[in-house]
């Protein structure tokens, strides 16, 4: 081995052979392990978490910080199958998620936290609407100073017990025609009141219907 290496054996001893086989060795581990890496980072295996194929460079990056390396290599090796074919859009890369900026990921919390307080300022239950005869223009707001020239509000919604907003939809009455008007229906509210009203409520703000009223 030594006439190999350098030509001569002359002034080579048992040790010095010992020791060239030994680095020998080494070189050899280190390009056997050298090329087992490249081919994972290029193989691609199936994940039984979620069926997708993933090289073990993705596999490594997704689940760093939550096993040990050892555990993904004999995860890698041992459970997870070798892909037989794309997996198409399916087989997205694990590491991609993982690589979205922090802002991102830091605005999906307040997202749902903003849906989730839209969700509970919302009525529940909206409740049925108005029968002929029934007022549902007295609350939140204390409108009893006002006088009442409707009938009622037929078809008008309940008022939100907690409302975001406090509205009110004022109709003006022409004393001198029928129902107050060519545009109002028998209670005295125009076609369109009820409607942009209940609107409003269901949006979850509270919308009295008013009458304009020239004297007061």
């Amino acid at each position: 081995l030594a006439q190999a290496i350098c030509g001569s054996s002359r002034f080579w001893t048992k040790t010095h052979c010992l020791g060239i086989c030994q680095r020998s060795e080494r070189i050899e581990f280190s390009r056997v392990f050298s090329d087992s890496l490249s081919a994972m980072s290029v193989e691609k295996r199936v994940d039984p978490d979620d069926g997708a194929a993933y090289t073990f460079e993705e596999l490594s990056a997704f689940y760093k910080g939550k096993y040990k390396k050892n555990e993904i290599k004999a995860y890698w090796e041992d459970t997870c199958k070798p892909a037989k074919g794309k997996k198409g859009a399916k087989a997205k890369a694990k590491g991609k998620a993982k690589a979205e900026p922090k802002a991102k990921a830091k605005a999906e919390p307040k997202a749902k936290a903003k849906a989730k307080a839209k969700a509970e300022a919302a009525p529940k239950s909206l409740g049925k609407p108005a029968t002929e005869g029934q007022n549902r223009s007295s609350a939140p707001v204390n409108i009893s100073a006002l006088t009442k020239i409707s009938k009622d509000d037929l078809g008008l919604l309940p008022q939100p017990s907690k409302p975001r907003f406090k509205t009110a939809l004022v109709g003006a009455y022409v004393r001198s025609q029928p129902y107050g008007g060519s545009d109002k229906s028998s209670n005295g509210h125009r076609y369109d009141s009820i409607p942009f009203a209940n609107g409003m409520i269901m949006a979850g703000m509270s919308c009295q219907l008013i009458n304009y009223v020239h004297d007061e």
